[in-house]
């Protein structure tokens, strides 16, 4: 039978130590050859009154797992401003979203899981920052910044308390009312004390971990905010980081190469020339290093190798391994825990040859 799972169903089935876990070993996995992924992919059609449409996906396999994941995503993209600065994603209507991870059996060919992907979504983007901040943040990192106070900055404290003995967050963002909600209502759910500031440098200052979970389309962060020892992690980092500040680093990792290529719609280009290339794209040239992820899980790479290096995890983009390690997990412990529907497998099997 196929298994179909929501999203708080799969919350119940994958915690945060978990994913990283599994993020770690996958990794390692592909950096040894024994996985295989295809970039993501977007597909942007303008549609017309400020709006796109995108379908995004990509996908891939660690033979470890058994399963083979697809991650695709559907949205109506609307700009919020007359420059393209801002946008919203939208499916059917705001506040509702269009995502699934398929999960296909490399032993049988069928599909063996439908699962909706914004939890897994948001948690293994936070997972792979703190992959990435076993090996390059000191072990001892008691202080965190947070740019950002929505659900990828959520995600992003609860994966570095889980690797590192954090005592006290720093939060930051542009709203005044949205950095206070997030200290007060994340501070018991951490167990650490969290306090919000004022001023983005401030969340910088005397830290050890300084993560940007932002929705930022240029960059904002300077070189001169980064102090010795400090670990910085981008979750866009085309966006919060871009060119200016890649010198100060004494080691830059980069979750894959080979995404971003350039490209935005003619359209675009006539009506907003000065538009940043986040709408239809990202410049590669913007990514800092040769070295990534699972050259440092496979111990390819060499990470931190004293407490006073400057260090940086450019997140950029999504990755099969994710999906495929992710839900083979959640697949497994839903089937034991008799959670989620089942439907005919048959239903997605044909007796014609395509």
């Amino acid at each position: 039978m196929t298994l179909l799972l929501n999203n708080a169903e799969i919350a119940q089935l994958i915690h945060m130590r978990d994913c990283i876990d599994l993020l770690d070993d996958g990794y390692r996995e592909h950096g040894l050859g024994r996985a295989a992924h295809r970039r993501r992919s977007n597909v942007i059609v303008p549609t017309g009154e400020g709006r796109t449409y995108v379908f995004a996906n990509f996908e891939g396999t660690v033979i470890k797992s058994g399963y083979h994941a697809i991650r695709l995503r559907s949205d109506v993209n609307e700009w919020l401003d007359g420059q393209g600065d801002r946008t919203t994603k939208w499916a059917s209507k705001p506040g509702l979203y269009c995502g699934l991870a398929l999960l296909y059996n490399i032993h049988t060919g069928e599909l063996d899981g439908i699962l909706n992907d914004g939890y897994l979504q948001v948690m293994r983007v936070g997972a792979t920052s703190a992959v990435a901040g076993k090996y390059l943040s000191r072990k001892d990192s008691s202080v965190l910044g947070l740019i950002g106070a929505g659900n990828q900055a959520r995600s992003h404290a609860e994966a570095m308390c889980a690797i590192r003995p954090i005592k006290r967050i720093k939060v930051f963002s542009l709203r005044a009312e949205s950095r206070k909600a997030f200290a007060r209502d994340n501070e018991i759910k951490l167990g650490v004390e969290m306090r919000p500031v004022e001023k983005i440098e401030d969340a910088f200052a005397e830290s050890d971990i300084v993560c940007c979970c932002t929705d930022a389309s240029r960059p904002f962060v300077r070189g001169e905010w980064i102090e010795e020892g400090m670990f910085l992690s981008s979750a866009r980092p085309f966006g919060e980081v871009g060119r200016g500040p890649l010198g100060v680093f004494d080691i830059a990792v980069v979750h894959e190469r080979g995404f971003g290529p350039q490209f935005r719609p003619e359209k675009i280009v006539r009506e907003r020339p000065g538009a940043p290339m986040a709408m239809g794209g990202k410049d590669e040239r913007d990514l800092p290093s040769d070295i990534t992820l699972a050259d440092l899980c496979a111990e390819k790479a060499e990470g931190r190798t004293n407490d006073s290096q400057k260090t940086y995890f450019a997140n950029n983009e999504g990755h099969g391994v994710q999906f495929s390690v992710a839900g083979a997990f959640v697949l497994k412990r839903a089937r034991e825990r008799h959670l989620g529907r089942e439907l005919p497998t048959e239903w997605f099997l044909q007796d014609i040859s395509t």
